[in-house]
């Protein structure tokens, strides 16, 4: 199968859409075919395979993927694997040079001059001969698939913003207005970006799966020379930790915050040692807002008397509204009453003072987000067991909102996809902000993002990006015009964008592989024996991170 488009975004008449690690416009009004820009590790990733089907392993599958970069590759780091006997003996020829980390993962030791580290030594004992002969081991990079996990532009529709969620970098691209977009700059975060809005004063607010929200300068570079007039990294020196005992309560946050005591404890004892080497800074502007305790999952800006505010949804069921730059140290209030993580917030068109919010709960809540308090909810869960009596839990994964006219004025919808479900669930948000009219949109695949689209005097209408599935009968790209029957949404035409030859060129994946690229939301819930504020998750990655990095600890 393909892998399906999973992230939209609309500016003008021109549809962006990313599939896999690129990005394809098209044209609204009828659907063609535009331009494509993808990412390197496409190519990276295509001429591996195309190496395998040369060697006669057409079986291999392209998860399993061995590529060994040049020593001066910029790549970043990724997993390891073990090889196959004749890899290993072409890495021991130096046809496929092995990083000198990665021999020492294995247990194996660099030649140096023909002296046998300690590692090897005790690896021989441990592998197996074969034919008389000793079975060489070795491992080798082996690059994740590059995937775009956000793609937001600007209201005026001349930049547009891009994430790339395996190798941490932000991207910028210019557009021309019609469709063509270059890139403007590449930036990678210290950590790996999980949400990202757009500031009205051209600045990117990123938020992380570490916790922490950044401010960049939509139109910033990278420096080729860090200037000495203001530090580039957002960390600062520190004699004692920001947090303490009572602002954390997990026990992974207390181990972490044991461990950063313990290092500036040594660092200050240190002090007439020789200093240890820097670790690698951001070399470009970057600005640390704010900070969580737990992975944070959502991000929206909202504005309330003249004063713009960063509204941040975390794994830990937490919803806080902290002003913005430069006072974004200031936590203003929480939206308290989630059961299980946030997974998006929106705040609609039309009615700023209010905030919808979704997530592993069974209902979705409507917030006055300045107050914190609650204004209603409505069941998703009871939505979902209309379609399948069996559903017993719901993972809404994103939310969207739109106008729509009537005679009557503006009416504001909420609409909300669930992952694993086939549907778009809509609500009508009433003058009292209460869910009224609730409706089901059938699909013919696995919604994963949605996205509307506006035009002049005409109804609304939502560009859906779905997953057709193993037997790809259905198309991932669907434009639904819709249309309101006594305050209930449904589909008056369905019309699917679809190039062939763009189609022909997407590489073959397994559905094994499309699960674990692009349903990621339902691995949020924490089960028994994960309790209390930032357990890790499933991201197996950035929890360890979170554990053994002591900067895990923030204040809340």
């Amino acid at each position: 199968m393909k892998i399906p488009y999973n992230r939209l975004c609309v500016g003008g008449d021109v549809l962006f859409a990313a599939r896999g690690g690129k990005i394809h416009t098209f044209n609204l009004q009828d659907g063609s075919h535009i331009s494509t820009w993808h990412h390197p590790d496409v190519e990276l990733v295509a001429n591996a395979i195309k190496e395998l089907e040369e060697a006669g392993k057409q079986d291999a599958p392209a998860a399993d993927l061995v590529i060994v970069p040049t020593p001066d590759s910029d790549e970043p780091p990724a997993k390891r694997q073990r090889l196959t006997d004749d890899e290993a003996a072409s890495a021991a020829e130096g046809t496929a040079p092995v990083p000198p980390s990665d021999v020492q993962e294995s247990g194996a030791q660099p030649d140096a001059g023909g002296t046998k580290g300690q590692g090897e030594k005790k690896n021989k004992k441990n592998k197996k001969t074969k034919q008389g002969g000793e079975k060489k081991t070795t491992v080798s990079r082996v690059p994740d698939r590059p995937v775009i996990t956000h793609l937001v532009g600007t209201s005026d529709g001349k930049h547009l913003v891009v994430i790339t969620g395996h190798d941490k970098t932000i991207w910028v691209f210019d557009h021309d207005g019609k469709g063509n977009i270059s890139q403007f700059s590449k930036r990678t975060m210290p950590k790996r970006p999980s949400a990202v809005a757009l500031g009205p004063d051209s600045q990117i607010i990123c938020a992380d799966k570490f916790g922490d929200v950044y401010a960049l300068p939509l139109l910033g570079t990278t420096f080729s020379k860090p200037p000495s007039a203001a530090p580039l990294a957002p960390a600062k020196s520190r004699s004692k930790p920001e947090a303490n005992a009572f602002t954390v309560h997990s026990q992974r946050n207390l181990r972490a915050l044991a461990a950063q005591e313990r290092k500036l404890e040594l660092a200050g004892r240190s002090k007439g040692a020789p200093p240890a080497a820097k670790t690698e800074e951001p070399q470009f502007e970057i600005t640390l807002l704010l900070g969580h305790v737990s992975m944070l999952t959502a991000l929206a800006l909202g504005e309330s008397e003249g004063r713009r505010y960063i509204v941040t949804g975390d794994r830990d069921e937490h919803i806080r509204v902290s002003r913005y730059i430069p006072q974004a140290h200031v936590i203003e209030g929480f939206c308290l009453g989630h059961k299980e993580f946030v997974g998006d917030v929106v705040i609609p068109p039309g009615r700023p003072e209010v905030l919808v919010s979704g997530g592993g709960d069974e209902d979705l809540f409507a917030w006055d987000w300045k107050s914190g308090r609650l204004l209603s909810r409505t069941s998703v869960l009871s939505l979902a067991q209309e379609l399948s009596a069996e559903t017993s839990k719901v993972s809404v994964s994103a939310l969207s909102s739109f106008l729509y006219p009537t005679e009557a004025g503006k009416a504001i919808y909420i609409l909300a996809i669930a992952e694993g479900i086939n549907a778009i669930f809509s609500w009508q948000l009433a003058d009292d902000n209460s869910f009224k009219n609730p409706s089901i949109i059938q699909l013919p695949g696995m919604p994963l993002h949605l996205t509307p689209a506006h035009a002049e005097n005409t109804p609304p209408r939502i560009i859906g990006a779905i997953d057709p599935g193993e037997e790809g009968q259905a198309k991932s790209l669907h434009v639904f015009s819709l249309v309101d029957s006594n305050g209930r949404l449904s589909v008056d035409q369905d019309v699917t964008v679809h190039d062939s030859a763009v189609e022909a060129d997407e590489l073959d994946v397994s559905a094994a592989d499309v699960r674990r690229l692009l349903y990621n939301t339902e691995s949020l819930r924490k089960y028994s024996g994960e309790t209390g504020e930032g357990a890790e998750g499933a991201e197996g990655e950035e929890g360890q991170e979170a554990e053994e990095d002591p900067g895990a600890v923030d204040e809340s």
